[in-house]
């Protein structure tokens, strides 16, 4: 019996269904039998009876294996729903269950962490209002794509946004959504300190770390952006009017030289802020490297563009000027000037373009002596191309040895001796023309250092040629303050140069041809002091065009200065710059040092030179740069004529005599000239004045004609001169 049992709970079903219904019918059915035997008086059967009581029997025990089995799952169900809800109450996310409707059904306890909001006060709001409604389109945008998806291919999507928080702040939440009958279910967390920590890595990706101003990949962005940014309507007028401001320190290196790199970082740190402070809000303001800033300023749609583009030159001298004020560094006062470009965007014109455009400009204006401002113009562009021609005919002329040095007198007003000649470099071209340093030099270019180098190796290798002639006179060659600093030139290779080619120190006189602010004299100084002690002498070129020279003459020990061209240039006709000149000139007397005018080309510049105490002249009133033949000639005759002037006639003295061949002294026709001129002359006595003065510039000329080539075939006079009083002329 017991097997039976056993084999028929095995064969029954355990859950309810369809393999139930045939036991019962049959227990049914055998008790409706047994009832109605029963009741119509008939005794039961015993064979019917086993059958159902062993029906009824299996039917007990499987109702009971079936609520052992019910209770189990319960069981199963129960521990399943604790573990998960375990997992949702613990977990540091948000799991929220949203309605089709927008409305939230579930907010797991979370939130209080997350939102620092307790989850039964969100229960039944809406989602969107949650959410940063600048972050709400986006949002529902993405659900919308997300829903209209295929949820076998797409399962869950990734939403980030700004949530409100318990305190009214907005925190960054980032959400995997899934479907959930026809809902989603958000389950979210905060990555608020994760986007501060990017945001905070692009910022310095874009920033300068120094001044926190917009660096040079964020500055040309934004440039892109204001060029191409606006509508197409308004484009025409506001891109014209949109303009970049390219700004250098002028002086900053010095600044780092002399009071070190932390004042020169507190500088840029303050020139920063000037610079903010002094554009728009909607401007961008930005430091590109170095002591480089530049400033974008963005145009509006103002249809007067000269008044607008008037108003940013101005905005850019205000700045200038801004920035050129003294910095307070560590209680000090520090100076540097600001060289402004200056371009404005044309259609066409992309953001790298415009940039150099302004570039050329701060560099044109820095070439034009610092602390300017400059408008870009399109020339720029072509000096800039034939600047790199001319850059590369140079690095070939070096290769091919096409440089000359020519050497220009340098004449004692006292007596019209040669005391030194000026080395002068010519590119004598393949057609035969010669090219002035000004034609054929790039400051700054590589070429150019390496031809100052061959000047000064053939200056003294001439110079020594000369000197082993029995032709000993020194020869000026002129360097640049900041070329004379280079690292590439040692503080002994001077010597080291006069040593190879054996000329004495003595015979080199070296012309510094600028006082650079920017150059630093603690540098410098030490230089110069060895080279004078080896006996080199140091000349300061320039003196009077610029007004840092004074400081130059307090701190450098020197030997000679030389005028400034323009001076010299209006020394006789302006009253103004001849003050000026002879107040110089006491400066030069009085510390000892000796002074030679450059550009001295006309006769009464001798004299007025002279009568103010200049001791020395270079320039055509006694001879142009000459050829190694030339120089040699004039050198073993040893002085020119100097002019001076007689009272009520003109030039006189030993400026109208030469030596002839035959070594008698002439006098030229230009005073007897003048004598026919006046007698015949009825004019004013001013004109009379002209005419004696044009009568003593030709006899001047023609002395200096004669004394080059010989007295003339039929000379008027001849003059002997016993007492060798008259000057000897130089045959070149």
């Amino acid at each position: 019996m017991r097997k039976f049992l056993s084999s028929l709970l095995r064969a029954a079903p355990t859950r309810t269904g369809s393999a139930l219904r045939a036991p019962v019918m049959a227990t049914v059915a055998g008790m409706l039998g047994i009832s109605y035997a029963a009741f119509s008086g008939r005794g039961v059967d015993a064979i019917m009876l086993v059958p159902v009581g062993t029906v009824v029997l299996v039917l007990v025990v499987q109702k009971a294996f079936a609520l052992f089995d019910n209770l189990e799952l319960v069981r199963e169900l129960s521990q399943k729903e604790n573990h998960f809800r375990s997992l949702v109450q613990d977990s540091s996310d948000v799991i929220m269950l949203v309605a089709p409707s927008g409305i939230l059904r579930y907010v797991s306890p979370a939130a209080a962490d997350v939102y620092g909001r307790p989850a039964e006060d969100l229960l039944g709001t809406e989602l969107a209002g949650v959410i940063h409604p600048d972050d709400l389109g986006s949002v529902v945008h993405e659900v919308r794509r997300f829903l209209a998806a295929d949820p076998v291919e797409e399962p869950t999507t990734r939403i980030e946004c700004r949530f409100r928080s318990g305190d009214g702040t907005w925190i960054h939440v980032e959400s995997v959504v899934k479907r959930h009958h026809g809902g989603l279910i958000f389950n979210s967390r905060d990555v608020t300190e994760r986007v501060r920590l990017q945001a905070q890595l692009q910022h310095n990706a874009e920033h300068d770390p120094l001044t926190d101003l917009p660096n040079r990949a964020l500055f040309t962005k934004r440039v892109q952006h204001a060029l191409s940014g606006r509508r197409a309507s308004e484009r025409g007028v506001a891109l014209r009017n949109t303009a970049v401001l390219f700004i250098d320190l002028d002086g900053f290196k010095a600044v780092n030289d002399t009071i070190g790199h932390q004042a020169g970082d507190e500088l840029l740190v303050q020139a920063a802020r000037r610079l903010q402070d002094s554009v728009r809000q909607g401007d961008t303001a930005s430091r590109l490297g170095g002591d480089e800033f530049a400033a974008l300023i963005v145009g509006d749609n103002t249809r007067d563009r000269e008044a607008r583009q008037r108003h940013i030159l101005e905005l850019a001298d205000r700045l200038r000027t801004t920035l050129s004020q003294p910095y307070l560094i560590d209680g000090n006062d520090v100076r540097v000037n600001a060289s402004i470009g200056v371009a404005f965007a044309e259609p066409g014109l992309g953001a790298g373009e415009l940039l150099r455009n302004a570039d050329l400009a701060m560099h044109r204006a820095k070439g034009a002596g610092k602390g300017r401002v400059e408008l870009y113009k399109p020339q720029m562009q072509q000096d800039v191309v034939r600047k790199a021609e001319r850059a590369t005919r140079l690095r070939a002329a070096l290769h091919d040895g096409e440089f000359t040095l020519l050497h220009q007198p340098v004449v004692s007003l006292e007596d019209g001796r040669i005391t030194a000649v000026a080395a002068h470099v010519r590119w004598r071209s393949s057609q035969g023309v010669l090219f002035t340093p000004a034609e054929l030099r790039a400051e700054g270019s590589e070429e150019t250092t390496e031809l100052d180098r061959w000047t000064l190796d053939q200056a003294v290798a001439q110079a020594a040629e000369r000197y082993a002639a029995g032709l000993a006179v020194p020869v000026a060659v002129r360097i640049s303050a900041r070329r004379f600093l280079d690292p590439s030139k040692p503080l002994g290779s001077i010597e080291a140069l006069l040593t190879r080619h054996g000329l004495p120190s003595g015979s080199l006189i070296i012309e510094l041809s600028d006082a650079d602010p920017t150059v630093s004299l603690d540098e410098l100084e030490p230089r110069l002091g060895a080279l004078r002690r080896i006996g080199v002498r140091i000349a300061l070129d320039g003196f009077g065009s610029d007004p840092a020279v004074i400081t130059t003459l307090r701190r450098l020990a020197l030997d000679a200065l030389k005028l400034d061209r323009g001076l010299v240039e209006g020394v006789v006709e302006s009253a103004r710059l001849h003050k000026i000149t002879s107040g110089l000139l006491r400066i030069a007397g009085d510390l000892g040092l000796q002074s030679v005018a450059e550009g001295v080309d006309l006769p009464e510049q001798v004299v007025a030179l002279h009568a103010m105490g200049c001791t020395h002249g270079q320039g055509m009133a006694f001879s142009g740069p000459l050829d190694e033949y030339r120089l040699r000639r004039a050198l073993a005759v040893g002085r020119y004529p100097v002019p001076h002037r007689r009272p009520g006639v003109g030039f006189e003295g030993s400026d109208v005599r030469g030596t002839a061949s035959d070594g008698d002294t002439f006098a030229g026709p230009g005073l007897a000239a003048a004598e026919l001129l006046r007698g015949y002359t009825r004019h004013s006595q001013d004109e009379a004045e002209a005419v004696t003065r044009a009568a003593g510039e030709l006899e001047y000329a023609l002395a200096r004609l004669f004394a080059i080539l010989g007295p003339p075939p039929e000379p008027t006079a001849v003059e002997y001169d016993p007492a060798g009083s008259g000057d000897g002329g130089a045959r070149q």
